[in-house]
């Protein structure tokens, strides 16, 4: 992996060789890593391109950069997609997405459950909080942030590969492992999915899975899920 640093640039993909970087990237380039003219960081868009590129100017207003070699990464081969109810807590789902993100979670559905305490949904906040985590952990394609959706609607998408969800009723469960192929995991909000709605999932195709022996807050489980779908 290339040990420079790495920074989200929109509309990387435009042909001009120079590149005006963002406010933010500026601040934490110039005033925090204290780069000069003539060294080099890496940009992406979050879809696959990957550009390194030399500063020219760095001063407190402007950071220019001279773009001078590109690289196109495929897109992961594998999908592994984490549906997961909201929190009334935002601060524990933030903490969950951007740890997932650097696991290897390559999209997430904010789930409304019957259950689900409703919050606010700051897809702007998200979003960037996804980027931070990708950059974080080296990623060139970041994961998918959908709009918020009720179960109702989220089990008849037609997920390819292996459809999974978490619960804490009593029923046989087979334990949840990294497989071949595309994965769906459904985890609920803090009081479980109601009977219905677990029916409702079954009888859509989704395999109902333990993530161990003991009861899990919404975004440990969403954590745990992560780790044993992606590594």
């Amino acid at each position: 992996m290339n040990s420079l640093p790495l920074f989200f640039q929109e509309n990387l993909d435009r042909p001009e060789d120079l590149v005006v970087a963002s406010e933010e990237t500026r601040r934490h380039v110039v005033t925090v890593l204290r780069m000069q003219v003539g060294e080099s960081i890496l940009l992406t868009d979050g879809k696959g391109l990957e550009v390194e590129a030399e500063i020219t100017k760095a001063d407190k207003k402007t950071l220019e950069l001279k773009k001078r070699k590109s690289t196109r990464h495929d897109p992961p081969v594998q999908q592994i997609i984490l549906a997961i109810s909201l929190l009334k807590n935002a601060t524990r789902f933030e903490w969950m997405l951007e740890k997932a993100t650097e696991i290897g979670i390559t999209a997430f559905y904010p789930l409304l459950a019957e259950r689900t305490e409703r919050q606010h949904f700051r897809g702007e906040r998200l979003r960037q909080i996804l980027i931070s985590a990708s950059m974080q952990s080296g990623r060139f394609h970041f994961p998918v942030l959908h709009e918020p959706i009720s179960l109702t609607s989220l089990v008849d998408i037609d997920f390819s590969g292996n459809k999974y969800i978490a619960h804490c009723m009593q029923g046989e469960k087979q334990v949840l492992r990294r497989q071949e192929g595309n994965q769906t995991l459904l985890i609920g909000p803090e009081g479980d999915f109601s009977p219905t709605e677990l029916d409702m999932a079954l009888a859509k195709g989704f395999q109902p899975v333990t993530l161990g022996n003991t009861r899990l807050r919404t975004e440990t489980a969403g954590m745990v899920g992560a780790v044993l779908m992606c590594t």
